[in-house]
């Protein structure tokens, strides 16, 4: 983040029973507020470490955004308001009466300032600008190089810049964007291992289930052995009976016979 006089550049389900609907809206809204965290962790990570230009100040997308500190451009800019601007590539094309964003000393320190263009000078082979707030009585005392011009003003957006303020802070960025991520990710977290130890027990139960299957085809086919082997050896029983039977028919069929020829024979 650069920080100037006026301007600061801000750097389920529960086994088997489905969820009701104040679980549904309460997760929604959830998955909603760690997504925003996300982004506004991101967008500061970015802003902070990474996008920095050429010239000191780090931009989006040749986008620029600056928090306002002071009430120098009021009421164009106040205090807690996010300054958004465009970067400079040519500064013969601005003209009196743009807001741009530059580096100026102030107090004997070097930082950024949001003033509007009063006149525009020619230096020759560069353009100096004077420049002044809206709510101060005279122009500023130090004229601007075209060098040390970062950004044109084009727009803000009120109080959002105290909020990226507070973001800069290490209990801001801790408690905005460090315990939220924490959480989101911790909630995901318990949601994977819901789903896998879902999974886990319907792929148990479906192998119990395979299983038993096996184990009742398994009875049923020795039960039908077993009918088969029974069957078989009544058949067998009933033969051997039938057979003994008709032995001991012929057998009596036999000695009735004999004892007719010896009654005969008597007789004669």
């Amino acid at each position: 983040m650069k920080k100037s006089e006026t301007a600061k550049n801000p750097e389920t389900m529960q086994e088997g029973k489905p969820k009701t609907k104040a679980q549904k809206i309460a997760s929604a809204v959830v998955n909603v507020l760690l997504v925003v965290a996300l982004v506004l962790a991101a967008f500061c990570t970015y802003i902070s470490f990474v996008s920095t230009s050429g010239n000191g100040v780090p931009s989006i997308f040749g986008l620029e955004f600056m928090s306002i500190q002071t009430d120098s451009m009021y009421p164009s800019l106040k205090p807690g308001d996010l300054a958004i601007d465009v970067v400079v590539k040519d500064p013969g094309e601005l003209r009196k009466g743009d807001v741009i964003t530059y580096w100026t000393v102030i107090n004997g320190e070097r930082v950024l300032n949001t003033h509007r263009i009063e006149q525009i000078y020619d230096g020759g082979e560069y353009l100096i600008f004077e420049t002044k707030g809206d709510n101060s009585p005279s122009s500023d005392p130090l004229t601007v190089h075209e060098n040390a011009i970062v950004g044109k003003n084009v727009g803000r957006i009120g109080g959002i810049g105290k909020v990226l303020d507070y973001l800069q802070t290490s209990t801001g960025f801790l408690v905005v964007i460090v315990i939220p991520v924490f959480l989101f990710f911790l909630f995901h977290l318990v949601q994977f291992f819901r789903v896998l130890f879902e999974y886990q027990n319907v792929k148990n139960r479906l192998k119990y289930e395979e299983e038993r299957g096996r184990t009742e085809d398994m009875l049923e086919e020795r039960e039908k052995q077993q009918a088969d082997d029974r069957a078989a050896l009544e058949a067998q029983i009933r033969e051997q009976l039938r057979q003994e039977m008709m032995a001991a028919m012929a057998k009596e069929a036999e000695a009735a016979k004999q004892s007719g020829e010896t009654e005969e024979e008597a007789s004669g």
